[in-house]
């Protein structure tokens, strides 16, 4: 038995002398701020309930009160497949009414009942606050990977990037900086001014939209918990190669879905990244020894470079080969975004653009296929100083307006020696989800 165990018995004992274990005892937990779209008529809300009494959770009864309305919803029973065990926590399913009108409006859950008897959890009640909104927000996840070639831990970071990436690319804005190594003497020497020092103190650095530094290959729990922190602010990005061939126009477009609070203000910040830089000159040190451990057997699969004894040279310590995705190249206001790139109040669906231009590409001879050129646009509140949304976009040719992810949806056309993944490794069979280059250009497979 473990100590967890342990302590957890102590604590019944503890609990059943003092006589205030709760036999029926179920709370929610607060969630913010919930998107509705005008004119739908209810909305799945999912909230996480915890059960802390003697007895499982075999069934709650719950009521709704409308604020906006006055109306008064329920009591509704739920039975649930699988009682809620003690100290267990589970995401429960509530459907709620869509406001009548744009705006906030609170509706206040309270769960009167467990198992049919008065539930005695100290908070059963939570307010929850709807947003009814012409347009549902689509909160993206800023991760910045910090990362060297003279760090042989940094193939977890660079592993954890392009994995995250590959899961989610229509929630993922990927990053990778990298110090003091062959690639940032290839890039513009201001890439993320001041930021390396400041958030790359240590290597290797994942960061999720600085707010938490993820550890390990997996981040994705760190992922999930920062695109459940939502946002009323929607940005877009476009982008397209001038009439030179070597400048890059952009074009960011940020709409409210709901106006903010009146003292917030905002700024973008961009960065253009590129994917598939190699050369045979790189070394990237790595260790095989533990990357090919039972410690990593449960990575995703872009740790199986590492731990292939075949693509390491000088003893164990060092791999060729590596394909780097997500490279900052250059980067314009990253710090707090550009001043005055956004200025004015904000009203509810009323859209502000901003542009900018990259200039010079061609001087940046590390970039082997512009293909593979992305352009990231970062919402930064400057009064919290907090990351509000990002958007990516890959670079059109000027006449068709920018490419854009292509969702596949049916088969490819395309023969298998023609697919490769984003490491540059012809894929042979049939491709797992995910983003692909498909005949030279990037796909995404469902």
């Amino acid at each position: 038995m473990t100590l967890k165990h342990y302590l957890l018995l102590a604590v019944f004992h503890l609990l059943s002398f003092v006589g205030c274990w709760a036999q029926n005892s179920v709370a929610p937990m607060n969630i913010g701020n919930v998107f509705m779209k005008f004119g739908e008529t209810e909305t799945s809300v999912p909230i996480k309930l915890t059960s802390w009494g003697k007895s499982d959770a075999r069934s709650i009864t719950y009521t709704l009160y409308y604020m906006e309305t006055g109306e008064n919803v329920g009591p509704t029973t739920v039975t649930f497949d699988q009682p809620i065990t003690y100290g267990e926590t589970r995401e429960v399913i509530f459907p709620i009414k869509t406001g009548t009108k744009l705006g906030t409006a609170d509706v206040i859950l309270n769960i009167t009942e467990v198992n049919g008897q008065y539930n005695e959890a100290t908070i059963g009640s939570i307010y929850i606050t709807c947003c009814t909104v012409n347009k549902i927000p689509h909160k993206r996840v800023l991760v910045e990977d910090y990362a060297a070639m003279w760090c042989w831990h940094c193939p977890i970071g660079l592993v954890a990037t392009d994995a995250i990436a590959r899961m989610y690319p229509e929630d993922v804005v990927p990053v990778s900086v990298h110090k003091t190594d062959a690639i940032s003497q290839a890039v513009s020497y201001s890439v993320y001014d001041g930021l390396i020092a400041q958030y790359a103190n240590t290597l290797p650095a994942v960061w999720i939209a600085r707010d938490t530094k993820a550890a390990g290959y997996d981040v994705t729990d760190a992922f999930k918990i920062e695109k459940e922190r939502v946002t009323c602010m929607n940005i877009d990005v476009e982008a397209q190669w001038d009439e030179t061939n070597d400048n890059i126009r952009v074009t960011t477009q940020v709409e409210p879905c709901m106006a903010p609070a009146a003292d917030d203000t905002y700024a973008i910040g961009y960065v253009l990244t590129a994917s598939g830089l190699t050369n045979e000159q790189w070394v990237q040190e790595a260790n095989y020894s533990e990357y090919a451990s039972d410690t990593y057997k449960d990575a995703p699969e872009e740790m199986k470079f590492y731990a292939d004894i075949n693509n390491y040279v000088e003893g164990y310590s060092k791999v060729k080969g590596v394909v780097f995705n997500h490279v900052a190249i250059e980067s314009q206001g990253m710090q707090r975004g550009l001043a005055n790139s956004l200025t004015g109040s904000f009203h509810s669906n009323e859209v502000k653009k901003h542009s900018t231009i990259f200039h010079n590409i061609s001087k940046y001879s590390v970039i082997s296929d512009r293909s593979k050129i992305e352009i990231v646009a970062v919402l930064f509140n400057t009064k919290t100083r907090k990351i509000e949304n990002a958007a990516r976009c890959y670079v059109g040719d000027g006449k068709d307006g920018p490419t854009g992810i292509e969702q596949i949806t049916r088969p490819i056309a395309a023969k298998n020696s023609d697919i490769y993944d984003l490491q540059g490794r012809r894929v042979s069979g049939k491709p797992q989800a995910g983003m692909y280059i498909v005949n030279g250009k990037k796909m995404m497979i469902k």
